[in-house]
C-alpha cells in the first residue's frame, strides 16, 4: 500500500509539474517581441526604449481592418504609399502591452506627407516639451512626439488629400503618465527616430533627412 501510495504521489506531481510548464510556455508565447512589431522597423535601441516604455518585452498591434479595408497592423509599404491619403488610409502603428484589456493603447505611430513645418522656436524645450536636433523638427510632450524630416514626395492619385510636399510628418500619440522608465521623452523620440528612419529609406530621402542612427542628447541639455 505504502509503495502505491508513493508512486501515485509521484504522478501526480509530475501531471502538476508539467501543466505549470505549459501555463509558462503559453504566457511567453502571448504576443509579439519589441523587435517585430511596426513591421520591424525597430532598430535594437528602439526596441529596448519600447520595453522600458511599456514595462513588458510582449506586444500586440491592432488586428482586424481599418475604413480603407486594409489590415490594422503596420505596413512600412502602406505607410508610404499613403503619405498623401486622408487619415483613414494611414498605415499606423497601434501598440497594446500583451495582456492589457483596457482598450488603451500604448502607442500609435503614423506618418503623412506635408508641405511645412513648425519653427525651430516653436521647439523650445520647457518643463513639460523637449527637443531634440533631430530632422527639421522634434519634440517631445506630454501627450506624444513629432518628427519632421525633409523628404519630397508627390501625390500619387489626383484626389489625394495632400499634393506634393517637401516632408514628412512622423506623429506618435503617447502619454507620459501612462508610460515606464524614467527615459519616457528620449525612449519615445528613439522609437519614432527609428520607424522614421525606416520611412525615409522606402521613400528614397534617407540621404536628406538627417535623422542619425542615435538620438543625440535634447537641445539646451
Amino acid at each position: 500500500m505504502n509503495a502505491l501510495a508513493i508512486t501515485a504521489a509521484v504522478v501526480f506531481v509530475s501531471g502538476c509539474s508539467n501543466n505549470a510548464d505549459d501555463s509558462d510556455t503559453a504566457e511567453q508565447d502571448t504576443g509579439t517581441s519589441a523587435a517585430k512589431v511596426c513591421d520591424g522597423t525597430l532598430d535594437p535601441a528602439a526596441s529596448a526604449a519600447l520595453r522600458r516604455l511599456g514595462g513588458s518585452d510582449r506586444f500586440d498591434e491592432l488586428t482586424g481592418t481599418n475604413e480603407a479595408g486594409e489590415p490594422n497592423t503596420f505596413s512600412l509599404t502602406r505607410a508610404v504609399e499613403h503619405l498623401h491619403d486622408e487619415y483613414v488610409k494611414r498605415s499606423a502603428c497601434r501598440l497594446y502591452k500583451s495582456g492589457d484589456n483596457s482598450g488603451q493603447p500604448l502607442l500609435e505611430v503614423r506618418f503623412s506627407a506635408s508641405s511645412n513645418h513648425p519653427s525651430a522656436s516653436a521647439a523650445e524645450s520647457s518643463s513639460d516639451r523637449v527637443s531634440y536636433p533631430l530632422g527639421v523638427y522634434a519634440l517631445a510632450g506630454s501627450d506624444g512626439a513629432d518628427l519632421f524630416f525633409r523628404c519630397p514626395t508627390k501625390a500619387t492619385t489626383s484626389d489625394a488629400s495632400v499634393g506634393d510636399t517637401n516632408y514628412i510628418k512622423a506623429e506618435m500619440s503617447a502619454i507620459a503618465n501612462n508610460l515606464h522608465g524614467n527615459s519616457v521623452n528620449k525612449d519615445r523620440m528613439v522609437v519614432l527616430n527609428s520607424m522614421a528612419r525606416a520611412v525615409a529609406k522606402a521613400a528614397g530621402c534617407a540621404s536628406t533627412a538627417a535623422l542619425p542612427a542615435q538620438v543625440p542628447a535634447a537641445d539646451g541639455s
